[in-house]
């Protein structure tokens, strides 16, 4: 299956978002790794925001990563193809998706 790219990339919005997931949620939040597979997806907790959020991110590219924030069904769908600041800090932080982000940048 062969991912697609959700709506249109604001160059200002995505570079916003890496410098809030650098510089907030690396720094401040804890990103934990589930140890179950949910459907063949790599889940994540994040916490230490005004409220946790849950990240599901594919290994094998099957999918777009998801996270359940309102930011990721709003303006970042409609600006930066759903990559807000916690699937960019969670694929950041975690090398074997670090790949995933070119999604963000193509």
């Amino acid at each position: 299956m062969t991912m697609e790219p959700a709506g249109r990339l604001s160059l200002k919005a995505r570079d916003d978002r890496f410098l809030r997931a650098a510089a907030i949620v690396l720094k401040e939040y804890t990103i934990t790794r589930r140890q179950a597979l949910e459907d063949g997806w790599v889940v994540f907790d994040i916490q230490g925001g005004t409220k946790d959020y849950v990240v599901k991110v594919h290994p094998e590219w099957r999918g777009q990563p998801q996270c359940s924030c309102p930011d990721a069904a709003q303006r970042a769908r409609d600006d930066t193809r759903g990559y807000c600041k916690h699937i960019i800090a969670t694929l950041l932080k975690h090398e074997e998706f670090r790949g995933q982000l070119l999604e963000v940048f193509l």
